[in-house]
């Protein structure tokens, strides 16, 4: 007969809780001593339960905020050709976004100036994406400032595709992409409230045009519990 952990017991604990108080998605949870409490358990214990429901994507936790309910993750399609803002209103979510900085980059990333037409001159754009209140990932992006001259003057807010589309007449395709896991950017880290140190999902992509010339750069470090990504043609 399989032994069951302390671990494994209090878990099944705090899911019957939460199933039976019904709480709303982004609904924060009470504080580790309240759930010890609740529990009777130790301190230790209750944070290995807890990384477990956060790595089921059943919770989240902001830094030095506590605890939260988390919203259901967002199917993602990295190689759709609709914008992040028109895949989260056809999946019944609220989008939101911001711009942080929008700048002349003097030194982009080797990997960015490799993948421009040499000597092309960037812009880096950063900010950050959200659903329904709650912020999912953060971006840096760069653009070919020779391909695209005054890209940063035009944005407005508007989200990137629209830019493209409205001022430069370009649809542009993914010409290739990078998943992987990697430890939080501190930047990043701040914008998301993520614990310093956390790993989230790295998405690197290359768009281009029609011509397969390569004029954008992004990468995208999305929050664990937040995404599932799935590749389908279109």
């Amino acid at each position: 007969m399989k032994n069951i952990s302390n671990v494994d017991i209090n878990r099944e604990r705090l899911e019957r809780w939460l199933s039976e108080t019904n709480l709303t998605p982004g609904s924060r949870l009470p504080s580790e001593r309240e759930l010890c409490e609740l529990l009777d358990t130790r301190r230790m214990t209750l944070r290995q339960v807890l990384l477990e429901l956060e790595v089921a994507s059943l919770i989240f936790r902001k830094n030095r905020s506590g605890w939260f309910i988390a919203p259901k993750r967002f199917i993602y399609n990295p190689k759709a050709q609709s914008s992040f803002n028109a895949e989260a209103r056809a999946q019944g979510r609220q989008p939101f976004w911001g711009y942080l900085e929008e700048e002349q980059c003097e030194v982009p990333p080797l990997n960015v100036a490799k993948a421009f037409s040499d000597n092309s001159r960037s812009y880096r754009v950063t900010g950050w994406c959200g659903l329904d209140g709650h912020k999912v990932f953060y971006h840096e992006s760069y653009i070919d400032a020779d391909f695209a001259p005054d890209f940063i003057k035009k944005i407005n807010n508007q989200s990137f595709a629209d830019v493209w589309e409205k001022e430069y007449g370009q649809f542009l395709s993914i010409k290739s992409m990078l998943f992987k896991p990697v430890k939080i950017p501190g930047q990043a880290c701040k914008e998301l409230g993520v614990a310093p140190n956390s790993f989230v999902i790295l998405v690197e992509k290359h768009r281009a045009t029609r011509e397969k010339r390569v004029v954008q750069v992004d990468f995208e470090y999305w929050r664990l519990e937040s995404v599932e990504l799935y590749i389908q043609d279109e």
